[in-house]
Formats: structure tokens, sequence, C-alpha cells
């Protein structure tokens, strides 16, 4: 029979291991964990007036698709946040400049709360929670040679019957 073993490490190697589980990168959140991607604090200053938002790509950066997310909901049960990149030339996104907008006055970066679902095909998050309104959000895409994409999407939840 095998007996099992203790792992005895030398105690000025503990700090140093510690530290570098500090910087290991965090797991995503699973599907059953939704991310709250706008409060309704936030909801609660006016929106800028969509009309007079450019979303025409200037350059020849990445194509942006946003039809994968449903658009509507109902207050409180989370929605998928499913957006493609389409790369321009065959150039990838970069995932860390990657920004995620919330279109209101004044605008408000919530890029951090979804950040773990960013990746260079487009971003994948299962479950969001938006309160009750319409809600435009931006998404800017910056391909690896630095061109810029942006796509607007509204997000329209109703209040809960």
């Amino acid at each position: 029979m095998i007996q099992p073993t203790a792992c005895r490490l030398p105690p000025a190697l503990l700090p140093a291991l510690l530290a570098c589980a500090l910087l290991l990168p965090k797991a995503p959140l699973s599907a059953a964990e939704p991310v709250q991607l706008i409060t309704r604090e936030e909801a609660g200053p006016p929106a800028p007036d969509a009309t007079g938002v450019p979303t025409r790509n200037l350059t020849r950066g990445p194509g942006i698709d946003t039809l994968g997310t449903h658009g509507s909901g109902i207050a409180g049960k989370p929605l998928r946040l499913a957006v493609k990149f389409l790369p321009s030339n065959g150039v990838p996104v970069d995932p860390e400049k990657v920004q995620v907008i919330y279109r209101r006055q004044p605008a408000l970066d919530v890029t951090a709360r979804v950040k773990a679902f960013i990746t260079p095909q487009g971003i994948e998050a299962p479950a969001v929670l938006v309160p009750p309104g319409k809600h435009v959000i931006e998404i800017q895409a910056v391909d690896k040679e630095g061109r810029i994409g942006r796509a607007q999407m509204t997000l329209t939840v109703a209040p809960a019957p």
C-alpha cells in the first residue's frame, strides 16, 4: 500500500510562492454567476441623443457583429451578451484594447465588468444583468495594427411583471 507523504517547502520559498499565486489570472466566471453590467444608479442619468453619436468606422478596422445579443429582456433575468469581432485583412483584435461603454451623460466604461469574457474572437458573457429601461452600449475594438472598429447596440429591459 502506498502511503501519502507530506510535501515540505523551505520557509523562505513560501512568500515567493504566495506572490506568484496572486499574479495568476482569475478563472472566468461561470454561467451560474450573472455579471451586473449596469446598476440602477448608473441607469438614472439621462441618455445622450443616440442620433448624435458616430457609429461609422472611418478606417478599415475590425467589424463588430452584435446580432448574437438578444437585445430585450425582463428585469431580474440575465441577458446573453454575445459580440463577434470580424478582423479586417486577417489582422486580429487585441482583447486588451477592447472597450465596452455605457452611453450615458457622462459615458461609463463598463469594460472591467466583462473583461473575463473578452477574447480576440469577441465577447461571450452568458449572463449579464441590466435594470429596466433602454440602454445604449458601444463596443470599441482595436486590432493589432491600431485600427479601430465601433458598433452600438440597444438593450431594452421591461420591468418585472
